[in-house]
């Protein structure tokens, strides 16, 4: 066994072992505790929070909890917990109403994985692993983002039951504005940081190939640290490369919305972290009003339209695949429609209602 199997296998992961909440104790109030605005309390939360009709207190990691009533209270924790808040918890735990861990990544696959850098990964263990034992005493419910991910917790001994898939509020599907392409300028984009630096060593052979043959297209990538420092170091053509740094989720949302995006790359290589993500990247590509280019992988392969771009983790097929959206006016409209009707089968085939509740939250499904 490697080292990395063995060193996954020891970090705790979530357990829910609080069963107190099964003497049928009723939900009154709902308490979030949330990074800020996040793509995670975007994706899955904030609109089931917005038809919730329970009141619904949202708090950020550094609050205070002292002014909260434990009596009647449901608590989702948004990925991370910090200390002041978890002691409020654990001292509280005998009169909320529930508690529940909302996850959508393997946080101690990426931890141990080959990629990354250290200072994420510190970062993820100080607030996302080394919470966990007091956590767990408290937990009534670990919730997931899919099946992959409950299968591989589970089989580390989790008890991550609750799958929720996303459920985003329009404003992360829909563009704020119709497209306006310039045939003779289209733009094509790769958006990643965290755990991709594969993804970015990945696309460096592809993008400087396509951008090569395919001299309308101009490349932007959002990239920090290691894999930034490889777009700089990639040779390609002066004038037809932009380099951002990560923006504040709302920035983000925002400027992904306005700006216009003609092809998005979406690669993702196999992994034991990638292979339980979810397709939220779905969202962002529908926003940018992009046509995409997705990894035929079990990510995107889940809730695929007939008509979007999937395909082998290959450079020639990438190059070849590029190219051909840049010429076709045609199929980047047909591919990008396609991706808006996967985002909006999926949201037909998922509940506004969040698990541990009984409220009569509005459960239509957003147009």
């Amino acid at each position: 066994m490697k080292l990395r199997d063995l060193v996954y296998l020891l970090l705790p992961k979530p357990f829910a072992r609080n069963r107190l909440a099964d003497a049928g104790r009723q939900v009154t109030r709902l308490l979030v505790l949330t990074n800020d605005r996040n793509p995670t309390f975007t994706y899955y939360l904030e609109e089931r929070l917005a038809r919730s009709a329970l009141k619904v207190d949202v708090r950020s990691l550094t609050a205070r909890l002292d002014d909260i009533d434990p009596d009647g209270l449901a608590v989702i924790l948004c990925r991370y917990v910090r200390p002041l808040q978890l002691l409020w918890l654990y001292r509280n735990r005998k009169r909320l109403a529930a508690a529940s861990l909302l996850i959508d990544d393997d946080v101690a696959a990426t931890v141990t994985a080959k990629q990354g850098s250290g200072l994420y990964k510190l970062y993820l263990a100080a607030i996302g692993i080394a919470p966990l034992p007091i956590l767990n005493r408290i937990l009534t419910e670990v919730w997931v983002s899919t099946p992959a991910l409950a299968s591989a917790l589970s089989a580390s001994g989790s008890s991550a039951k609750v799958v929720l898939p996303p459920f985003p509020p329009a404003e992360a599907f829909t563009p704020l504005a119709p497209d306006h392409a310039d045939e003779d300028r289209l733009v094509m984009a790769f958006h990643a940081t965290g755990s991709h630096d594969g993804e970015h060593a990945f696309l460096v052979p592809i993008v400087r190939e396509a951008l090569e043959r395919c001299g309308k297209l101009h490349f932007e990538v959002v990239a920090e640290g290691r894999p930034a420092r490889l777009w700089t170091e990639a040779g390609l053509p002066a004038g037809r490369f932009t380099l951002s740094p990560k923006r504040d989720w709302n920035l983000y949302l925002a400027e992904t919305a306005r700006q216009r995006t003609d092809i998005l790359l979406v690669p993702l290589l196999r992994s034991k972290v990638n292979d339980v993500r979810s397709s939220t990247k779905r969202c962002d590509v529908a926003r940018m009003g992009a046509a995409a280019v997705f990894s035929l992988c079990p990510a995107y392969e889940r809730d695929a339209d007939p008509d979007e771009i999937l395909i082998e983790n290959d450079i020639r097929t990438w190059v070849g695949t590029i190219c051909r959206l840049a010429e076709d006016g045609d199929l980047r409209r047909r591919t990008r429609g396609a991706t808006v009707n996967a985002v909006r089968m999926l949201l037909t085939n998922t509940t506004a209602r969040l698990p541990m509740t009984s409220d009569n939250s509005k459960d239509e499904i957003l147009t």
